[in-house]
């Protein structure tokens, strides 16, 4: 297979017909197509699927662990249509189910440092599973009955908290960026297809696509509570949660089993101070461009830095840190999406339990959200981006995010509207199955949001610092939280349909301003954004293959 590289410009002869290609022609006239992405990554994608069966399999029945009376001689009564154990109350169930989020998404800044500085995604994502599995035993040991006659059930599952979040932070802190760097191709390339046509096999449609099918992953995992809650109605909680250690500890062994084959980057141990020290000559600097060493050389002001002057600060890593530091300027504004998608987690499933249930467990509608996405996701990836494309309509990540912001903020608004009913009707007189939608527009919205942002994290930031900025992209998740903490006093009747539909308003507001601030690079990718402006100087092109097909594994 003959392939031909580009700089500047460069040529390429394929039977009589000559193809010119530089940077600014890279999509030009062609159409995008994404590649096929390594076997190997399939592992990763075991761990990911095993963390999320498990982390949604014991958040399932936790709000009915929490919140319902416990009785007097069982804890368990099968007979019961509402379950329970510890008696805290909604408002207590809501608060520590948000605190568990909080820490579980906040911790993941720990797990990126602990990879990118120390021991690598590999050793850290090892070590998280390990940690996980300590948790879940605590947890599975303190909710058996004489667990909680002890009255070790809520300290119990207060300290599974705290050691689960950790594992969960070092997993997703690290488990999208090493999936993805298991894809080694870093040019886009052309490809004839038996057609005649030649199309661009382009690096960013593939990323989107990896996000796209690894949160499909997520979801297959998180349908998990079919099993969970269904146990926790007609068994014990205690069985509920065996079941997501028992995943774990699967998961690991898949994951352990290709430890041999697995890209691993490997850590550098300055890679957070060295973005740090960069971000504070741009400070002083008050621009990248002139904060980049070939410009401070020009102005006579490369030995105010001493960073400046070593090996690693050069003009590539300071636009790398600039593409980081954009994605992270997006995320700004997620936190008051998260705000509104936490709902369907613990306050959806309140308002379920007042509603007209015939035997279906309150908190099994929260499975529709997995549900609709793994429907939703292989019809955006093999039906609705590829006709987009077709018709050369540029459905960019911004405008994504923007579609994602408006379809959460209806759901918090049909939320509001049915707790409406509910205060005015009679007593459980509203079928249950009537808030689906609130958790369907809710999983539509995150294959925008939530795929956007993790292919944004990873493709906008340098190579030593992908789990930082991943773990910064989950990190909005546990402000949200913290946010919907301080929302507890109004988490509960009689004041639901305010803050549904306040939620809602936010949500929609947040939006607007997040498209009003971002809307000039809706049309431009990361790498388009940096050859326009400068910033990379000459970068490789691309190389076309008259036969494609040898750079990839499957």
């Amino acid at each position: 297979m003959d392939s031909v590289s580009f700089h500047d410009r460069a040529e390429h002869t394929s039977g009589m017909q000559k193809v010119e290609l530089g940077p600014a022609d890279l999509y030009a006239g062609h159409r995008r197509i994404p590649d096929k992405f390594p076997r190997i990554a399939l592992l990763i994608l075991v761990v990911e699927l095993g963390e999320r069966f498990t982390y949604f399999g014991l958040s399932g029945p936790m709000q009915n662990y929490i919140k319902w009376v416990k009785l007097a001689v069982n804890p368990y009564d099968p007979g019961s249509d509402l379950p329970g154990a510890l008696g805290r109350g909604q408002a207590v169930a809501s608060a520590l189910g948000n605190f568990f989020k909080f820490w579980a998404y906040a911790s993941t800044i720990i797990g990126a440092i602990i990879a990118d500085q120390y021991v690598g995604k590999f050793k850290a994502i090892t070590i998280s599973l390990g940690i996980y599995v300590g948790g879940l035993t605590i947890l599975v040991a303190t909710a058996t009955p004489a667990g909680i006659q002890s009255n070790a059930g809520f300290g119990g599952l207060v300290a599974a908290m705290v050691i689960i979040g950790l594992g969960t932070g070092g997993i997703k802190a690290n488990v999208t960026p090493m999936c993805a760097e298991q894809y080694q191709n870093a040019e886009p390339v052309l490809k004839t297809l038996e057609s005649g046509e030649v199309v661009v096999v382009d690096l960013e449609l593939t990323i989107q696509r990896l996000f796209m099918w690894f949160y499909w992953v997520v979801n297959v995992g998180a349908l998990s509570p079919l099993v969970t809650v269904n146990v926790e109605a007609k068994a014990s909680f205690w069985l509920a949660y065996l079941i997501p250690l028992i995943a774990i500890c699967l998961s690991a062994v898949v994951f352990l089993s290709g430890q041999k084959k697995y890209v691993k980057v490997p850590p550098q141990g300055s890679a957070i101070i060295d973005a740090c020290k960069v971000l504070n000559i741009v400070r002083q600097e008050r621009h990248f461009l002139d904060a980049m060493p070939s410009s401070l050389e020009a102005a006579g002001r490369l030995d105010k830095y001493p960073f400046a002057s070593s090996a690693r600060y050069t003009d590539q890593y300071v636009a790398d840190v600039r593409r980081g530091f954009r994605s992270c300027r997006m995320f700004i504004f997620l936190p008051f999406y998260f705000i509104c998608w936490v709902q369907i987690w613990n306050n959806l499933i309140s308002q379920a339990g007042q509603m007209a249930l015939h035997g279906t467990p309150n908190d099994l509608l929260q499975n529709l959200d997995p549900i609709a996405l793994c429907i939703f996701i292989p019809l955006l990836d093999l039906g609705l981006y590829p006709l987009l494309r077709k018709f050369k309509i540029n459905f960019s990540p911004v405008r994504r995010i923007f579609t994602g912001f408006l379809l959460v903020s209806f759901s918090m608004v049909y939320a509001s509207v049915l707790q409406h009913f509910i205060y005015t009707s009679p007593t459980k007189s509203i079928h249950v199955w009537i808030q689906a939608p609130a958790y369907i527009f809710v999983a539509i919205s995150e294959a925008f949001v939530i795929v956007t942002g993790l292919e944004l994290a990873f493709t906008h930031a340098p190579k030593n610092l992908r789990s930082f900025i991943s773990a910064l992209f989950w990190l909005m998740i546990g402000i949200a939280a913290a946010i919907c903490i301080g929302l507890t006093p109004v988490s509960r009747d009689p004041y639901l349909v305010w803050m549904y539909g306040s939620l809602g308003i936010v949500g929609f507001v947040a939006g607007c301003l997040f498209y009003a601030c971002f809307r000039k690079s809706a049309s431009l990718n990361p790498k388009t954004l940096d050859i326009v402006e400068g910033v990379e100087g000459n970068r490789e092109g691309v190389s076309h293959v008259a036969n494609y097909g040898k750079h990839s594994e499957a």
